[in-house]
Order: C-alpha cells, then structure tokens, then sequence
C-alpha cells in the first residue's frame, strides 16, 4: 500500500469533512443569526461545491488502492476514516456550540424534542453512510469481486437518499422557521446530532464488523 497514496485519500477525506460540517453546522447558521440570509445560502453552496468537487477524486484513489492493497490494510483504512469523520465532527460541534452559547456534552446529555421525530433518524441513517459509501462499496467490491463492477455503481444510491432528507426534509423546516423568524436552534443542534451520531455508529458498527 502506498504511503504517499494514502496520505493523499486521508487529506481529501478529512477536508472534505471538515468543509461540510463548517458550513453546514456553523457558517449558515451564524449567517442566519447575523440577518444575511442570502449570504448564508451563497457560501454555503460555494462551499459545498468545493468540498464536493475535491472528494470526487476519493474513488479512483480507492479503487487504485483496492487493486494493490492486502484485505487488512484497506479494511484499516476504513476504520480510520470512520474514526476521523466522528473526530472532526465532534471537535467542530463542540466549537461550534458558541454560536448559541451552549455546551455540546450538556446538550448531548439534554433530552430534546427531536429525538421523539422520525425525520431525525432518518438524517443520522444518511450520515452513516455520508462520505463512507466510497470506502464501503469498494470494500464490498474486493470481497465480491465477480459482481463489483455493479456494487461500485451504488454510490449514486445512498447519495440520493442524503439529498432526499437535506432537500426534502430538513432544509423547507429550516427554510419555513427563518422566513417566520423563529427560533431554529433545535435544528442548528439537528445538524450537528445526526453528523455526530450517524458517524459515532458507523464507526462501531465497523469495527465490529471487521475486529470483534
């Protein structure tokens, strides 16, 4: 396995988090707050097209690694980048909590009104699969070699189904609450809980998978 190839994987992995939690937890909602709404939606876009524009080289990348890498190695990889997307993101919500003046651990500890909606799971269900699928579905494609050429192509599925709550779902609630003006701190708190769960249980569930 090439060092410098992976280092390169890792780098556009932990970017690309970065950028959509950043934008996604922290600079729409601080916008908002600051009364540039139109700003908010702009740079967010910008942002999101950049981060999504870097993370399009990550399946080459890992097919070229799949095709000279030992089932340990890349099944390490694996964890590691699940490892790293929770990391970022719980370090990032917890700095981000600033912008209502709250803590993240207390918040985490509070039982919220979300947790009783359905539509909440659902975006955790999403971000378990949200910038993983790349790795998991050339996982799958190693160890089912004679059907990989489909199991690769699926990426565009799970895809979908984040755009379908983000579009559908949780940005016309957002929407609906910022044109009333009211108060949209259970969702600013929505978009950091289903990054920060989904990813926390996408970490367990493969390391048991692979270790236990």
């Amino acid at each position: 396995m090439s060092f410098g190839l992976i280092s390169l994987v890792l780098f556009l992995q932990i970017l690309t988090v970065y950028l959509d939690n950043k934008t996604n937890m922290h600079d729409f909602f601080f916008r908002v707050q600051q009364g540039t709404i139109a700003t908010a939606y702009t740079n967010r876009g910008i942002t999101l097209t950049v981060s999504r524009t870097l993370f399009y080289a990550v399946p080459p990348l890992l097919g070229y690694l799949i095709l000279n890498s030992t089932r340990q190695q890349i099944e390490f990889l694996i964890i590691l980048t699940a490892l790293i997307n929770f990391l970022i993101t719980f370090f990032q919500g917890h700095f981000y909590c600033k912008v209502f003046k709250k803590k993240l651990i207390a918040e985490i500890l509070e039982i919220k009104p979300m947790y009783s909606n359905g539509e909440f799971y659902i975006g955790i269900l999403a971000f378990m699969f949200f910038l993983m699928t790349p790795y998991l579905l050339n996982y799958l494609a190693l160890i089912y070699s004679s059907q990989g050429l489909w199991i690769v192509q699926l990426n565009a599925v799970f895809n979908s189904f984040l755009t379908l709550y983000v579009i559908w779902i949780f940005e016309p609630r957002v929407a609906k609450k910022i044109d009333k003006k009211n108060n949209y701190e259970n969702e600013f708190f929505e978009a950091i809980f289903v990054r920060l769960y989904g990813r926390i249980l996408i970490f367990i569930i493969i390391l048991f998978n692979f270790y236990i």
